[in-house]
């Protein structure tokens, strides 16, 4: 008998979890099949910065926990939780860490897989729907003041709140509906991060002047150089150019527009927010609209790449609440 037939017998989270394991499996090794040296130098630096980062992360997750829950007695109360869910915290970080190594394997691949074909179309229809190119209406109150905001908001923060929330769903004690997040954010990177990345290959306003040939976004760039903050931007682009012209796999490579992953985990994440309290949803919310308006102000993506991202993680979201969390 099958794995996935004989898990009958289990709770509905740990039937869910092997189901998973499962799916992540497919997912890990088609990404090692692909292309094995890429892969093992992504591993190894991914486990570097893990080994690095989420030490902290997990002691102000636990000392947070301790402050809020602890009473008059945090420190046994950290002890405890430390005890009893070391483990399960350990699993769901093996589990980013294989996905994540996984899915940049996959976007570093992307060009040899489908030569970038999708930008010309892709800002005709940005320009279509707005009337406009989008870039115009988000630079169009500029400012050096809101520029730090929107680029912290979109460059820093983002990665806080990505790591963040999935050690908190590593430590949260509703099995079923860490799980429901888990195989959420495993679908959002295969489909959105992966599959429809390789089906509409493109590589953004950004890279458009490079890979296409035409200086189309030449206002965006000029309005970009006039920030006292334009490195936030020029330098990562700089770097994943380099990495992409030198054919070589390090940390974060790969250039991808469409869909957007950051609009894409935003939305997500302020699903998860929403199903916790109100206020937090509200939190949430206001974030993934930032970071949709921030994919936009820097010219890493079209709008509709965000656009997309938020339809098919709210299809996610929905489908994984209707077969995980309903059971």
């Amino acid at each position: 008998m099958s794995l996935i037939s004989d898990v009958a017998k289990y709770s509905p989270s740990t039937k869910w979890s092997l189901r998973l394991s499962f799916l992540v499996a497919v997912y890990v090794i088609s990404a090692y099949e692909l292309s094995s040296k890429s892969f093992i130098n992504l591993s190894l630096i991914y486990a570097d910065k893990f080994a690095f980062s989420i030490p902290i992360l997990f002691v102000v997750g636990v000392c947070s926990a301790a402050l809020i829950h602890g009473r008059g007695e945090p420190i046994l109360y950290a002890v405890n939780f430390v005890r009893v869910r070391w483990r399960r915290c350990l699993l769901v970080l093996l589990f980013f860490f294989a996905i994540l190594t996984a899915f940049n394997t996959y976007k570093i691949a992307i060009p040899s897989v489908v030569p970038y074909y999708a930008d010309d179309w892709l800002a005709d229809l940005d320009e279509w729907l707005h009337g406009m190119a989008p870039w115009e209406l988000a630079h169009r109150f500029d400012s050096n003041a809101w520029s730090i905001v929107v680029l912290n908001s979109y460059e820093v923060i983002w990665f806080f709140q990505w790591f963040g929330i999935m050690l908190f769903v590593s430590l949260w004690s509703d099995k079923i509906a860490s799980v429901r997040y888990l195989w959420a954010a495993t679908l959002t990177l295969c489909v959105v991060g992966t599959i429809m990345a390789l089906a509409l290959a493109s590589v953004g306003p950004v890279f458009y002047h490079q890979f296409v040939g035409e200086d189309r976004f030449h206002g965006l760039k000029t309005a970009m150089d006039s920030l006292d903050h334009n490195h936030m931007v020029r330098e990562p682009a700089a770097y994943l150019l380099t990495l992409y012209q030198t054919g070589r796999s390090d940390l974060g490579g790969g250039i991808s527009a469409m869909p957007s992953v950051h609009v894409a985990f935003a939305t997500l994440n302020a699903f998860l927010l929403s199903s916790l309290n109100r206020w937090l949803g509200i939190v949430g919310w206001t974030f993934a609209a930032m970071i949709l308006y921030g994919s936009v102000y820097t010219g890493w993506h079209y709008a509709v790449d965000g656009y997309a991202s938020i339809i098919v993680v709210s299809m996610i979201w929905w489908v994984t609440g209707r077969f995980v969390r309903k059971q």
